[in-house]
């Protein structure tokens, strides 16, 4: 196997770490690319973090343009991790490739994307790991999984069938239920309300008034033009009670929820990938059968670190705390959660676009980790 072996240097950062990229063969005979970044100064480390992605096509950069910015979004875990003197690996996803086309910078075979599901994606990690423990330099390095939305379910499946040896795992934007509670959440109204109310809860009540939604102040403005195409109150105002707030939305999504359910029945691919998410209806229908985050992870003993926003749009909050009472309940002590207050499903990466800062949500990942190889 021959590995490309070259400098990497970070956008925000003068830091220059060795980026290897592996060939890395799966199952089923597939191939797919992943990037390991090591600390410069070190031959070996006694960790490293593999990421495991959220839903979508990904890549190891996952090289994105936001704006008048474009970035590597695994570069900063690599930067940070490096620093710490932890390993970084990052994957492409199946059937996925680097293009030069933004926003998105990816190339997606569809026949090869459509074997990525969820146990597909769990093989597929298994064998990335298997193959990094057989390196010399890697022989006796623990591995720690930090995964994303989606990737909080793939991780917790991984450490429960015990195929490959995983030291903890850090689950971010945490995923409690299975997707198909997960997306009757979503649209229901209540995730509607928390991306609303950044835009107009001017006194935190947790729904507006036609004040609040007319008023004059920038973000207000911006949304109610972006979002709402400057609709009047009224007509926002659904179930006719002089606010808004959850049921308003609900109604305004309901149509949307059943034809999703409809198309995904159907296996109308081509729907779900317009209307939707880039992916295939038997990847939901995968995901629908799935034991919960909620009853699975009781059955892990090796060490559970969680990191969620009060924000996020994507997963419930509500999942944290009940997660944490089933663990306590049962008498556990593996698990640790945080909260992040005014922070989204990202844990507010954005700062770091926007200033080379870190939001406390994304410090909190390497600090935490830091205490488990100390």
């Amino acid at each position: 196997m021959k590995n490309l072996i070259f400098l990497v240097l970070f956008l925000f950062s003068d830091i220059v770490y060795a980026s290897e990229i592996l060939s890395v063969k799966l199952e089923d005979g597939e191939v797919i690319n992943a990037r390991l970044c090591m600390p410069e100064d070190k031959a070996s480390v006694p960790y490293l973090v593999l990421f495991i992605h959220g839903t979508g096509p990904s890549t190891y950069l996952n090289k994105r343009k936001m704006g008048d910015k474009t970035f590597n979004y695994y570069d900063l875990f690599a930067q940070e991790f490096n620093k710490a003197g932890i390993g970084f690996l990052s994957y492409n996803r199946r059937g996925v490739t680097m293009s030069d086309i933004p926003p998105m910078y990816d190339k997606v075979d569809s026949v090869k994307y459509a074997q990525y599901l969820p146990m597909t994606e769990v093989a597929d990690v298994e064998a990335i790991i298997s193959q990094l423990k057989k390196r010399k330099d890697l022989k006796k390095t623990k591995i720690i999984l930090l995964g994303w939305s989606e990737g909080t379910i793939i991780s917790t499946l991984i450490a429960e069938r015990e195929k490959v040896e995983v030291e903890a795992l850090l689950l971010c934007g945490y995923a409690k239920e299975n997707l198909f509670d997960i997306i009757k959440w979503q649209l229901n109204g209540g995730s509607s309300m928390m991306n609303v109310c950044k835009c107009f809860d001017s006194d935190n009540n947790k729904f507006i008034v036609r004040s609040e939604y007319e008023s004059e102040a920038k973000v207000a403005t911006y949304c109610r033009e972006k979002l709402f195409g400057g609709v009047d109150f009224s007509i926002m105002d659904r179930v006719a009670d002089s606010i808004l707030d959850a049921k308003d939305f609900k109604v305004q999504v309901e149509e949307y929820y059943n034809m999703l359910l409809q198309k995904t029945e159907e296996g109308d691919n081509s729907w779900i990938w317009d209307n939707y998410f880039k992916i295939t209806t038997t990847w939901l229908k995968q995901h629908f059968k799935l034991e919960a985050n909620k009853s699975r992870m009781l059955r892990l003993d090796l060490p559970v670190y969680v990191f969620h926003g009060t924000m996020d749009a994507n997963t419930s909050v509500e999942g944290v705390y009940d997660i944490e009472k089933r663990f306590k309940s049962l008498g556990k002590k593996n698990l640790k959660c945080q909260v992040f207050e005014d922070h989204d499903h990202d844990l507010n990466f954005s700062e770091w676009l926007k200033n080379g800062g870190l939001s406390y949500g994304i410090q909190a990942i390497f600090d935490e980790t830091k205490k488990i190889i100390d």
